[in-house]
């Protein structure tokens, strides 16, 4: 499967992907700790799936054996 990794995601998206709340996500951002990108002005937010990702592979953290 290829993914578009510069692809944009609303907040609803990016939660959604991430197993958390939207509130989580825009406190996060509010937070400066996830990259956001603002296309069109000061209220349209969008977070690209690299970021995400990227995200994802920092909190990772392996099993116990």
């Amino acid at each position: 499967m290829n993914v578009d990794t510069d692809k944009l995601v609303d907040a609803n998206a990016a939660a959604e992907m991430l197993a958390l709340k939207v509130s989580t996500i825009r406190r996060l951002t509010y937070e400066k700790r996830l990259p956001c990108v603002r296309p069109t002005g000061r209220r349209c937010v969008r977070y690209r799936l690299k970021d995400l990702e990227a995200l994802i592979r920092e909190c990772h953290q392996p099993a116990r054996t």
